[in-house]
């Protein structure tokens, strides 16, 4: 299994999306370094998003803070001019999620469940208890 990573910047750009003669589609998202980090010569990472999960990024503009999660893909493509290898990475994006100003998510946190069965403390006798 592919380990999973974060990264948390700037959205810079969202790319269109691209769709190829075998139906294949793709759509990236470009972040910089995270609002307050000082330097001189920031990082622009691209994240790919594939087929369905493209549709993630539809809400999402520049300038906002984002956290992606993504695993890193490789593979290898046999240029057959030469016969040299070419290998390639990809920053694969899996989730993405809208940021406030202060680092925390913008998702809803969902309400505590509720207990299943007719459970009623008020009415279990305690001797019947099995400890």
């Amino acid at each position: 299994m592919a380990a999973i990573y974060e990264y948390t910047g700037v959205v810079e750009k969202v790319l269109e999306l691209q769709t190829f003669a075998s139906g294949f589609s793709k759509r990236d998202i470009v972040l910089t370094d995270d609002i307050g980090a000082d330097t001189k010569w920031p990082n622009h990472i691209a994240f790919t998003f594939k087929k369905d999960a493209a549709s993630l990024l539809d809400t999402f503009q520049q300038g906002q803070r984002a956290k992606i999660r993504f695993a890193i893909d490789g593979r290898v493509w046999n240029d057959p001019k030469t016969g040299k290898d070419k290998y390639f990475t990809d920053l694969t994006g899996l989730k993405i999620e809208l940021l406030n100003e202060d680092g925390g998510s913008t998702e809803p946190v969902p309400p505590p469940a509720e207990p299943d069965g007719d459970f009623d403390a008020g009415s279990a006798d305690i001797d019947d208890m099995p400890f």
